[in-house]
């Protein structure tokens, strides 16, 4: 018997964007903001002539959204995140522009203020939208190692003794022009705070999804409970396979982590893999697996 050999994508035929130009202001490990020249390729070929709008059920930095976005390749950003902070952040962002950037030209970015910000987020009590908690949320981000909010240290250390300093990844300039222009595109982004499969059901509910291009890139299966507040049990995993495979969102595309969970949820569906870097303790390039759904 012949071995299946590994569809693997080569994005190098891609333009492949310049990190300085993401429109996000977030950092994550394993990002896709990368994938944004490939995402947009295959959305021109499901939707010739006309930009469609764009979701994804479990955003965390939307690189790519936003990327998409602020380059005209997609009309409209439905964001959802089941962590209520993420939520948070975004909806400051998107809503509370003037508020947000006042709050990112004062702040003192020390080890005082990262210690603060941490001591908001683990004091979170519910699943409401809360200014404080977005900006603190946002700060942590960019200070700590890799962009990990939880379960990471400040960069630099808690001795500021090495060649990196907290505030080498907070260019306050920088960072303002990409809040800015969020900001402008506030109604073109619709923002939700709920579970990452029942938001591609209410979605599926009040809006016809053949005019929406559904990128899917859920917590890891191997490594999610690290990363992430809201990670994903087994019996969630398989729920969203079933959904995706149920041809309910006629557009969609998914990106995971090489689990045999995974490769089982999605054993009769089209296989690739795809190369993604993460910054995590040291830089690294692992493999990712990537479906889609057939047109």
């Amino acid at each position: 018997m012949q071995e299946k050999k590994d569809n693997i994508i080569d994005l190098g035929i891609y333009r492949r964007p310049y990190a300085g130009n993401a429109a996000s202001p977030f950092r994550y490990p394993g990002g896709k903001g990368f994938l944004s020249p490939f995402l947009e390729a295959e959305i021109s070929k499901r939707f010739p002539g006309r930009p469609p709008e764009y979701a994804e059920p479990y955003c965390g930095g939307a690189g790519a959204a936003l990327n998409l976005l602020v380059g005209g390749a997609v009309d409209h950003l439905h964001l959802n995140d089941a962590d209520c902070r993420i939520y948070s952040a975004w909806r400051a962002i998107v809503t509370e522009t003037d508020r947000f950037l006042e709050r990112l030209s004062k702040v003192d970015v020390n080890l005082s203020t990262w210690d603060a910000s941490l001591r908001i987020l683990y004091d979170v009590k519910n699943q409401e939208y809360d200014f404080d908690v977005g900006f603190a949320t946002f700060f942590v981000n960019r200070t700590s190692r890799s962009g990990v909010i939880i379960g990471s240290g400040p960069i630099g250390g808690y001795s500021q003794g090495g060649q990196w300093k907290i505030d080498v990844r907070f260019n306050k300039e920088s960072l303002a022009k990409k809040v800015v222009v969020i900001g402008s595109l506030r109604d073109k982004i619709t923002l939700y705070c709920q579970d990452g499969l029942d938001f591609c059901v209410g979605l599926s509910k009040n809006n016809p999804l053949e005019n929406i291009f559904l990128f899917v890139d859920p917590p890891y299966v191997g490594a999610g409970g690290r990363l992430y507040y809201n990670g994903m049990t087994e019996k969630k995993h398989r729920e969203l396979s079933t959904w995706l495979k149920s041809g309910a969102a006629p557009h969609w595309l998914l990106t995971y982590d090489d689990h045999p969970l995974v490769r089982s949820n999605f054993e009769d569906v089209g296989e690739s893999i795809i190369q993604v870097n993460y910054s995590l303790a040291k830089k690294r390039s692992e493999r990712e697996l990537l479906y889609m759904s057939v047109i």
